[in-house]
């Protein structure tokens, strides 16, 4: 199977907590994944936030194992780039709606 990031769509479900952001749910057409987290970090990601993201797991044995896994390291990265992108937008848009901000209010 092939995946073409582009063609996923991302929802966004956001937790007013001090370090998870949001929970992440992926529609791949034919199944959907939830459960990747958005966590704040101490560090920068690529595009310079100080957001991981992190895909589902559970818990075993004293540590984490994934449940979702992607052993292509640049299709995960266009992933994970799709993801934040859209988090972004779709935190803007909440933003707006929550303060009542038109486009043409902001500059």
């Amino acid at each position: 199977m092939q995946i073409n990031p582009n063609e996923i769509k991302v929802k966004v479900k956001f937790l007013e907590d001090k370090k998870l952001k949001a929970i992440i749910s992926l529609d791949f057409g034919d199944f959907i994944v939830k459960g990747f987290r958005l966590m704040v970090s101490e560090f920068e990601n690529k595009q310079g936030d100080k957001l991981w993201l992190t895909p589902p797991s559970y818990p075993g044995g004293g540590k984490y194992h994934p449940i979702f896994f992607m052993p292509d390291k640049s299709l995960w990265e266009q992933l994970e780039n799709k993801i934040l992108a859209e988090y972004k937008k779709q935190d803007n848009e909440r933003y707006k709606k929550m303060y009542g901000i038109d486009d043409g209010e902001l500059s």
